[in-house]
Parts: structure tokens; sequence; C-alpha cells
């Protein structure tokens, strides 16, 4: 939890304790007019009030980011298991698929060849093999055939 994000709700807090001790203290003291300590609790009503509609509305919020968290997991899931039934349907291997995927999160050849443990060259030729099944002729269209459908199902505003 970030203080900066409860910095509101702190603030308001202090001010509500505050106005309670001040209201405290004036009943105690008796020579305040009635109308000073009923503005004071007043205002302590709305500060409180205010209060704890922010806490609410803070808590709110993270149940909406928590929900947003497992949906983004959730079609990053979906996303995956669509591009390997791609792979599948193209006919790919296993490495093929893997440097398929690897391609399309945008890693170099030099990067791939690196996380996977081989020569360049090899990932350049599955490359290559990934081009030829796929009819796609660069990387570019081959992250672009996924990321279209994505685009094309996007909501307007």
């Amino acid at each position: 939890m970030n203080f900066k994000n409860l910095f509101p709700a702190i603030v308001l807090l202090l001010a509500a304790l505050f106005f309670a001790y001040d209201i405290i203290a004036d009943f105690s003291d008796k020579n305040d007019a009635l109308l000073h300590i009923v503005v004071e609790l007043f205002v302590f009503i709305a500060i409180t009030f205010v209060l704890f509609r922010e806490i609410r509305n803070f808590s709110q919020l993270r149940i909406e980011l928590d929900e947003e968290r497992v949906r983004t997991a959730r079609l990053s899931g979906e996303l995956l298991a669509v591009i390997r039934h791609q792979f599948v349907q193209w006919g790919l291997s296993d490495s093929e698929s893997e440097v398929a995927l690897l391609l399309i999160k945008g890693l170099s050849m030099k990067e791939i060849a690196n996380a996977r443990q081989v020569k360049e060259k090899t990932v350049r030729q599955q490359a290559t093999g990934v081009y030829a099944k796929s009819g796609y002729s660069g990387r570019h269209e081959l992250a672009a055939h996924f990321i279209e459908d994505l685009m094309s199902q996007a909501p307007t505003d």
C-alpha cells in the first residue's frame, strides 16, 4: 500500500481527531458559545463522512484493480493458448514454436539464441521455417497476425 494513496485519508483522519479533541475541550471549558461548538461539530461530522466515503471508494478501487489484474492474466493466458493453437495449425515443430513465440515477444535472433542456448544460425533457420509455414515474410507480419485480431475486438468509445 502506497503512502501517497493514503495521504488524503490520513489528513482527513487527523482533521477529524483535531475537531473531536477541540469539541471535547470546548465542552469542558464551558466559556465557548454554543454556536462555535455546533459549527465545530458540523465540520467534524462532515469530515468524518468524507473520510468514510474516501475509505469506501479506496476499497472499491482496490477490488476493481484486483479484478482487472485477474482479467488481464486470464486474457494473457487465452492469447497464449490462441497463439499456440495457431502454431499447431501451421504445423510448427516445438523448436519453431518456441522461436516464433520469442520473435513475437520482440527478441532479436541473438537474444533468442542465447535464451535457447543454440547458435544464432540455428535460430535463423528455425525462423525461416516459421515464416514459410505461416505464410508471413517476417516477425512484424507474424506478430501482426495476432495483434490484428485483438485490435478488431477492442471496444469502441
